[in-house]
Order: C-alpha cells, then sequence, then structure tokens
C-alpha cells in the first residue's frame, strides 16, 4: 500500500515550453521525496540520508507505474557528490528555476572565478593545494548563485519540500489563467512572459507576511538541516 505522501499526483498544466513542462515532472518527484510522513516521519530523502539505502526509501512505493518515475526516485537518491555539488546542474531547482535554461559547468562564471583565483595562488605543496581546492568547492556549494535564482548549489541539491509544491501549483494555475490562451511568436516570447510573471510574483508577500522566495529559502534550509541530522544519525 502506498503511503498518502509518496503519491505523484498528475495534472495538466499549461507550460510556456515542453522543456519546462518536462522538467516540472522533476520538480513534482523532489517534493515527494521530502514529504514527511504522519506524525513527522521521515520522508523517503532522509530515510536514504540515514540508511544509505535507496531501496530501502523506496519500499513504500508501489512495484507498478512508469519505469521512467521510479529511474528518475532512484536518480535523485544517489549519495551527494563529497565536494562539489556539480549535479546540482542536473536539478529542477524547484518553481524558481523551472523556466530557465539548463547550465552546465562551461557556462558557469562563478565557479570558474573561484577556480580561477585558486589556480592563481601559491601553494607550499599538493597537500595544501588540494586542501584549498576542496575549500573552493565547499565555498561554491554555499554560494547564492544566478544560475539558480538565488538558490545555492546545496539548496538545489537537497529538492523542494511540500510548502514550495504548494506554492509551484499556486503559480502554474496564475500563469495558466493569464497566459494560458495567449498568441504568441514562438516558444521564446511565451517562455519570456512567464519568467516576468514568476519574478513578480515571487516577492509578492504572502498572507503571512513573507514573500514565496523566503517561503522556499526557509524550507530548503530546514530540509537541509534535516538531512545533515539523518547523516550524523547514520555514523552513530
Amino acid at each position: 500500500m502506498v503511503k498518502d505522501q509518496n503519491r505523484l499526483e498528475v495534472r495538466t498544466q499549461w507550460f510556456p515550453t515542453q522543456q519546462s513542462g518536462a522538467r516540472s515532472l522533476t520538480l513534482q518527484l523532489e517534493s515527494v521525496l521530502n514529504q514527511p510522513g504522519a506524525q513527522d516521519e521521515s520522508s523517503m530523502a532522509e530515510t536514504a540520508w540515514s540508511t544509505g539505502d535507496i531501496q530501502q526509501a523506496l519500499a513504500d512505493l508501489l512495484p507498478v507505474g512508469p519505469a521512467r518515475v521510479r529511474r528518475e526516485l532512484q536518480r535523485l537518491l544517489q549519495p551527494w557528490p563529497q565536494r562539489r555539488y556539480a549535479a546540482a546542474y542536473g536539478r529542477s531547482g524547484g518553481i524558481l528555476n523551472l523556466f530557465t535554461p539548463p547550465w552546465d559547468e562551461k557556462q558557469d562564471e562563478v565557479w570558474h572565478r573561484l577556480r580561477t583565483a585558486w589556480k592563481a595562488r601559491n601553494f607550499a605543496d599538493e597537500k595544501s593545494r588540494r586542501a584549498a581546492l576542496a575549500e573552493v568547492e565547499q565555498q561554491w556549494n554555499e554560494t547564492a548563485h544566478p544560475f539558480f535564482a538565488g538558490l545555492t548549489p546545496a539548496h538545489v541539491m537537497v529538492g523542494g519540500g511540500p510548502q514550495e509544491a504548494k506554492l509551484a501549483n499556486e503559480f502554474l494555475s496564475l500563469a495558466e489563467r493569464r497566459l494560458g490562451k495567449g498568441d504568441y511568436q514562438g516558444d521564446g516570447e511565451a517562455l519570456i512572459k512567464t519568467l516576468m510573471l514568476l519574478r513578480g510574483w515571487q516577492v509578492q508577500p504572502q498572507r503571512d507576511g513573507r514573500t514565496p522566495m523566503q517561503i522556499i529559502l526557509a524550507e530548503r534550509n530546514e530540509l537541509l538541516a534535516r538531512r545533515k541530522r539523518a547523516l550524523v544519525a547514520r555514523k552513530l
């Protein structure tokens, strides 16, 4: 039997491009993995972090269903890189990044700037050189990045949670109402209008006074804290 919190709801929604529609599946799956159970039971992601066992984390999913969905869940649950979170390039980045183009290391000016500064330094030996590189990689992991709409690579890696999933559905509904029936010259025009709507929406205060951006950051920070606790428990 599938736990309620592990259900993936497939809805028909408007997207400005096929690519953004495809990426929305990863966004949904990330929120499913981060959804805690009843009475604050561990999420599937926490189970994987604390046990190192992906199959145990997915044990409550029905063995039927699209194979590509299960493969994507397994990919998202893979252990994080030991040093630089380069795998962040392949994550959704949540609703804030759903409509931005996919980035990679070749285009990453933040990483190249950090790495260039490291290469220009003088080191006493190879050991200190490697240690400095590890520090630079960690700095990149924790730096708010323009590629990711101001999220850090660590924020991107952890994925969104239930609050962000709710906000994402609210924005997608808004986008459909405002833009879904528009007559566009091409995908580029539809994408630009969607991004403009998103950037305005993400800074508008909600009922509690916080903006969607603030809510998303707070939730991802909490998810990172839960991951840290799960990894500590694994070592005990």
